[in-house]
């Protein structure tokens, strides 16, 4: 069952390109896994990774989280996709006025892909983290270009909160957490879940690997709950979210999320063939794809920095979820870029040719 898939995220694991993964692969129906591979850390004698285990899950964030809560929030009438900045933030500069929720969304807002936004002082859970993040000048003209951004998403985040007037964390909770039973996937971790929590990297300010804690920066400036990044969660409880999705958003007999919804998550809005982008998601790239090139034309899916991915193929009604830690103990190393695509073309063409 899956046995190529498998053996590659093995392999992975014993060149120490991380020192922890686990998998889960399932249909609306049916679960593989979750199979778990490696230890906590590379010390010695660190635990050994549990199908349980806990993974920082860095931009799995923006679709599982920011984007879900934002169509909800569009299923009540709170806001639209084409709401600008200017009408949810008057005092925002004048050249993001214009700036839409689908913009922010879709990655073509205008921001770059990154700026240290944790380095400003103001730059902390209030409106002194919207200001920040809007005083970055824009790279490129609003819907003209496609550039990955967490400012972006920051940004949005940030909006929604205005909106509510809630957190992001107890919004997750009260909307998706909760109603899906997602009992290990949160912004803050207890004391128990950051035990089983697969370590990231060396942090040189706190002198420490992070276990538990943020590993992006700028989630971490604003007490590890924000829009682009910040939950922490296990393969199981990403395959509840994937199920629900491959449900037609259903869940325990109920509405979760609309077709209406669901339907926008496969729509390119990104106007980039070469970079598709829905409603927060990605989309298969005849390009490049951490996917691989036998994921069917009807998929979404996202990668976490960290060394986290999941795709859900609604052509064959299955996804696969993988988890990693590899940027313990840094950064640097890139050989996850080469897992995803051998991965999950293995999952698919096992998928395809049959698996008891």
């Amino acid at each position: 069952m899956f046995t190529e898939a498998l053996m590659y995220v093995n392999e992975f694991i014993t060149n120490r390109h991380a020192s922890a993964a686990v998998v889960c692969i399932g249909t609306k129906d049916r679960i593989w896994g979750p199979y778990a591979y490696g230890r906590l850390s590379f010390f010695p004698e660190a635990p050994e990774t549990q199908p349980d285990t806990i993974f920082d899950i860095a931009s799995l964030t923006k679709v599982v989280s920011t984007t879900t809560l934002t169509l909800m929030l569009r299923e009540k009438g709170v806001l639209s996709l084409d709401s600008t900045i200017g009408s949810l933030f008057p005092e925002a500069p004048p050249d993001k006025h214009r700036i839409t929720i689908t913009h922010l969304l879709s990655h073509t807002a205008g921001f770059p892909s990154h700026a240290p936004l944790y380095a400003d002082p103001k730059f902390v859970h209030s409106e002194g983290a919207l200001k920040t993040a809007l005083a970055v000048p824009l790279e490129y003209e609003p819907g003209s270009r496609v550039v990955y951004s967490c400012i972006g998403f920051i940004v949005l985040g940030c909006l929604i909160e205005r909106i509510t007037g809630e957190p992001l964390d107890q919004l997750f909770q009260q909307y998706i957490g909760q109603p899906l039973g997602l009992d290990d996937t949160t912004y803050r971790l207890s004391a128990a879940q950051s035990e089983r929590t697969a370590f990231t990297e060396w942090d040189p300010v706190e002198r420490r690997f992070l276990q538990g804690v943020v590993h992006d920066e700028n989630a971490r400036a604003l007490g590890g709950i924000s829009g682009n990044a910040g939950l922490f969660s296990t393969a199981a409880d990403l395959g509840v979210f994937c199920r629900m999705i491959l449900s037609g958003g259903q869940t325990h007999g109920e509405t979760f999320l609309s077709e209406e919804s669901l339907s926008l998550l496969q729509k390119n809005f990104s106007g980039s063939n070469e970079e598709p982008r829905s409603i927060g998601w990605v989309l298969p790239s005849p390009r490049r794809c951490s996917a691989g090139k036998h994921v069917s034309r009807r998929a979404i899916g996202h990668t976490g920095f960290t060394g986290t991915s999941l795709w859900i193929d609604f052509e064959r009604g299955l996804y696969a979820i993988l988890l990693t830690n590899r940027v313990h103990p840094v950064r640097t190393n890139q050989a996850i870029l080469h897992l995803r695509p051998r991965f999950y073309n293995a999952v698919w063409q096992a998928y395809d040719g049959g698996i008891s």
